[in-house]
């Protein structure tokens, strides 16, 4: 008599799917992208609560390490990088001599947006007497 033989296949459930082919991420902004003299126009309140527009020029390194605040008849001011992603480069600077403020110091936190030769974006400014002010800015590359 000849042998049976039972093979007995258990089924697993199905796994979760493979994953999609990511997608290559979007390039984001490199220092070497906006390095260069750029000139801005920066929108913020005076203490009486005016707008006031404040005249900089930013000089920006290759590697992002250097970038340099410089206001009419002032120090240059460093400026650091805290962060860049996108095409965005968010940066600090401060504390030095407010020039829409006389007599208070001003601690800056920008956010700059680049496409190409044009940036703009948006600035918080925090004075000694504890006074807050947004404002904002626009600016393009010198050639």
């Amino acid at each position: 008599m000849a042998g049976l033989t039972t093979i007995t296949a258990t089924q697993q459930p199905a796994g979760p799917p493979a994953p999609a082919a990511a997608k290559p991420a979007a390039a984001g902004i490199r220092a070497a992208d906006v390095a260069g003299t750029w000139t801005f126009e920066n929108n913020v309140k005076n203490a009486a609560g005016q707008d006031t527009v404040v005249s900089s020029e930013v000089t920006v390194s290759a590697d992002a390490k250097t970038w340099v605040t410089h206001l009419a008849g002032r120090d240059p001011v460093p400026t650091r990088v805290v962060a860049m992603a996108g095409d965005s480069v968010v940066t600090e600077s401060g504390p030095f001599q407010s020039v829409a403020r006389p007599g208070q110091t001003v601690t800056t936190h920008e956010t700059f947006h680049f496409k190409g030769d044009v940036s703009w974006g948006s600035i918080e400014a925090r004075y000694s007497n504890g006074d807050v002010v947004k404002g904002s800015f626009k600016g393009t590359r010198k050639k």
